[in-house]
């Protein structure tokens, strides 16, 4: 059973492979770190998060970061 798209929510698994995570630790250390907020749909044991919680999240730098943002 899928939550109804209307909540727009995804699984945890589906939140690691758009953030470009191989295992959801990550994810999972993001929802501990308070960054994601895990949701529940009735009658569904399941935990779900927010798309667009997951798409609003901040870009990472790239590595190594671009010069005029370490000598400012």
């Amino acid at each position: 059973m899928k939550p109804s798209p209307e909540n727009d929510l995804i699984t945890i698994t589906e939140a690691a492979h758009i953030l470009g995570f191989k295992q959801r630790s990550k994810v999972d250390i993001l929802i501990k770190s308070g960054f994601l907020k895990i949701h529940h749909e009735p009658g569904i044991k399941k935990a779900f998060l927010s798309r667009k919680e997951v798409f609003n999240l901040p870009n990472a730098l790239p590595v190594p970061p671009p010069p005029e943002l370490i000598h400012k």
